[in-house]
């Protein structure tokens, strides 16, 4: 159900607004097509098809919205692939189109932060992942997530506090393991709603 509603999201998304209606239907097409070579863990068959459709948006004048969401799915599966350059970029890119069309306090702006912040995290640029693990779980708590995701938030959490470790933080660092601790305690049993895909593991499932 998850996977068709952000299916029939992103065809509004990139089909909406003025603009060239051919390239904005082959940009809805190419997504869909590296939605689905993702959900199959084909990363370079994802790649090559959300490149072609952020192509196709930016040349069919998508919303902002679009481009946003186009790079946004480039640049993790260029991360996936170990193209580290060109997901950063994509990725940055994509936060900061997604902040002028959403605003800063979106939830969508949330995906975007905790996607910067794994992906530092996973190259261990501590200095770099900390802020947006700040911003990102600060958010998601005014939105609840510590009961839709109890376990999904404690594992982000934990991630936080091994970067504020990292960076000499110590007494920051306890006082966030000891809130990632009590959250998974408090929900013995459950599992995690979301897994992220990781950017330390390079390559195609296929």
């Amino acid at each position: 159900m998850t996977r068709i509603l952000l299916a029939i999201v992103t065809l509004s998304i990139l089909l909406a607004g003025c603009g060239n209606p051919i390239n904005r239907k082959t940009a809805e097409n190419y997504h869909q097509w590296g939605l689905e070579a993702e959900w199959a863990g084909n990363y370079e068959l994802a790649e090559r098809n959300y490149s072609r459709a952020l192509i196709n948006a930016q040349l069919g004048h998508s919303p902002d919205a679009g481009i946003a969401m186009a790079s946004y799915n480039l640049g993790r599966v260029k991360g996936y692939l170990c193209k580290d350059q060109e997901a950063e970029k994509l990725l940055l890119d994509s936060l900061a189109l997604e902040e002028k069309v959403t605003g800063p306090e979106s939830t969508i702006i949330t995906k975007r932060l905790f996607e910067l912040a794994r992906f530092y995290y996973d190259h261990a640029q501590y200095e770099k992942s900390e802020p947006y693990y700040a911003r990102a779980i600060s958010m998601v708590k005014k939105y609840g997530v510590e009961k839709s995701d109890p376990i999904g938030l404690a594992n982000a959490i934990e991630e936080y506090s091994i970067v504020l470790k990292k960076l000499g933080k110590d007494s920051a660092s306890s006082s966030v393991a000891w809130e990632a601790d009590t959250l998974k305690k408090n929900n013995s049993g459950k599992k995690a709603g979301f897994v992220p895909v990781r950017y330390n593991q390079c390559g195609s499932k296929a």
